[in-house]
Order: structure tokens, then sequence, then C-alpha cells
């Protein structure tokens, strides 16, 4: 077997040297750059947590302007009709009644922002004191379905559910507002 010269073993030897010194150069550099940029693992699930729940309370303050939008068009052709139509005096508290019904929602589960407050592991109980009362429970061994269902405020039927398993928030499927 040929033996290697001094010089090809000082080579090789440097060129080990090498990749060891940039691997390990490398290995620090990231390291430092998640600390420096403020990028560990819990800080970036929690920055990806508090977006996520950015995010929803974004999209339901919009169902909730959305349905404001509704409610105030129906109340807009409401006043019109009452303005434009002779009112006897009996007629007027009737009307006025009928608007203000039309304008409130009956239930608290039939507010959008409500069903944001509903997050995955809350109890029964927490679910009943923001929504309410269901309008019906199905149960299968240690799993239940929570049913809302009933007219929504501007008419129309809305129907929402939460699902528990083992007493707790599973699943919540919130009615289409």
């Amino acid at each position: 077997m040929p033996q290697k010269t001094p010089q090809k073993k000082v080579t090789s030897h440097r060129r080990v040297l090498r990749s060891k010194v940039g691997c390990c150069l490398g290995m620090a550099w990231l390291l430092a750059s998640s600390f420096c940029f403020g990028q560990t693992a819990d800080r970036r699930s929690a920055t990806d947590k508090r977006l996520d729940e950015a995010l929803n309370d974004i999209k339901l303050l919009k169902q909730v302007v959305d349905t404001q939008a509704r409610r105030i068009a129906r109340l807009e052709v409401t006043v019109k009709a009452l303005q434009a139509a002779p009112a006897a005096s009996s007629e007027k508290p009737a009307a006025e009644s009928r608007a203000k019904e039309a304008a409130q929602p009956k239930a608290p589960w039939q507010i959008p922002f409500a069903w944001g407050r509903i997050k995955i592991g809350m109890s029964r109980a927490e679910v009943q004191e923001i929504l309410g009362a269901p309008a019906s429970e199905d149960s299968v061994l240690d799993y239940q379905t929570l049913t809302y269902k009933g007219e929504g405020p501007g008419g129309g039927t809305l129907s929402g559910t939460v699902k528990l398993a083992d007493d707790r928030v599973a699943q919540v499927s919130p009615p289409d507002f």
C-alpha cells in the first residue's frame, strides 16, 4: 500500500478541520439568529396562536358588522313603511314593538360574538353560560351534541352546534349569520 506523503496528510486534515469548523459555525449561527431575532420555538408557537386568535376575532367582528348592516337595512325599510302608512294611534305602539323585536336577538346564542368566545376544552357549564340553554341535546356514550336552533333576529332559521367529549368542548359549528 503506498504511503501518503506528509503534504497530503496535512491537506486532508485541513479539509476535515475546515468542514468541522464550518459545521460548528453554521450551527452556532442558527442558534444565535433564532435568539437574536426572537424566533425560538416557544415564541413562534405563541405568536402563531395569537395570530390565529386575532384572525378569528377579525372574522367574528366582520360577521357582527354584516349582521348589523342587514339589521340596519331592515330597520330603514320598517321606518319608511311606518312613515308612509297612515298610522292610527292604536296601531303605532304595535308597529314600534315589532320593529324593536326585529332589531334585538332573542337569545344569547344568536349573537355572533358569543360563538367566538367558545373555545375547545371549555366545560358544558361555561358554554351554557355564554350561549344559554340549547334547543336540543343528543348523547351517545361520552359524547353530547348541544344544538342551538331557532328563528334569527331578522327572520330565517339559524342553527349551530357544540360537540362535547367527556363534558368538554371538542368542536364548535356556529350558525351562518
